[in-house]
C-alpha cells in the first residue's frame, strides 16, 4: 500500500465528513466521548496499490495498545472488496460507500450506552472481546445488576490456561469486586484504563 497516497486520500475525504479528523491511516469522529469511531485504511498485503477500508468502533475504556476491528466491518461489495489507488473513480466511490454504509453504522455508537446494543447487532455468541465490551460498557453507564451478570458471563467463558484470557479474567474480577463495593470506583477504574488506551493509540 502506498501509505502517503492513502493518507492524502483520507484527508481529501474529510471536508465531506463533518465531525471527523485524521491520524495516520485512520479517520475518526471527534470528540471521542469514550468510544473511538472511525475508518481505517488497511494494507491488502498483495497489491501495493490496493487496500481495505474498515468502519469500526472501539470502547476506549477497555485496555488496548493498538486499533482492532473486533467491532467493525469492511466497506465495499461484500467483505472482501479491495479499493485501488489506480481507480480514477476511487474518491467518489469510496466517499459514497462511507456515506451510505459506514457513517450510518457508526452513528448509533456515540456513547458507552450504545455499545452493548451495537455489539448485539453484530452477534455476540461467546466471543470474549464482545462479552468484555458489553460488561465494561454496562459498568460505565452504572447499570450495576446487568454489569454484574455480564461480568460473570464473561469470566465463565474464559480459559485461565490461555494467557490473554487469563489477563481478561484478572481485569474482570477486579472490576466486579469494585462494582460490588462502590460502582463509582469501578467507573473510575474504567476511566483510568481509558486514559492509558488513548495514550497508547496516540489520540491524546
Amino acid at each position: 500500500m502506498k501509505t502517503a497516497q492513502v493518507r492524502s486520500l483520507g484527508k481529501n475525504l474529510l471536508p465531506q465528513m463533518p465531525g471527523y479528523t485524521h491520524k495516520g491511516l485512520m479517520l475518526y469522529a471527534s470528540p471521542l466521548n469514550h468510544v473511538l469511531r472511525g475508518f481505517y485504511f488497511e494494507d491488502s498485503g498483495f497489491d501495493p496499490s490496493a487496500f481495505y477500508v474498515w468502519a469500526f468502533f472501539l470502547p476506549l475504556y477497555i485496555p488496548a495498545t493498538h486499533v482492532s476491528f473486533s467491532f467493525g466491518k469492511r466497506l465495499g461489495e461484500g467483505s472482501g472488496k479491495r479499493w485501488n489507488l489506480s481507480d480514477p473513480r476511487l474518491r467518489d466511490e469510496l466517499l459514497a460507500c462511507i456515506q451510505r454504509d459506514g457513517l450510518p453504522f457508526l452513528a448509533g455508537v456515540s456513547h458507552p450506552s450504545d455499545v452493548a446494543t451495537a455489539i448485539l447487532r453484530l452477534g455476540v455468541d461467546s466471543d470474549p472481546y464482545r462479552l468484555e465490551a458489553i460488561a465494561y460498557s454496562l459498568t460505565m453507564v452504572d447499570d450495576v445488576p446487568a454489569a454484574q451478570r455480564a461480568l460473570e458471563r464473561l469470566t465463565r467463558s474464559l480459559d485461565s490456561g490461555i494467557t490473554w484470557q487469563a489477563e481478561m479474567i484478572v481485569r474482570a474480577t477486579q472490576l466486579s469486586r469494585k462494582l460490588g463495593v462502590d460502582p463509582q470506583e469501578a467507573r473510575r477504574q474504567l476511566v483510568e484504563w481509558e486514559q492509558a488506551t488513548v495514550k497508547n493509540l496516540g489520540l491524546d
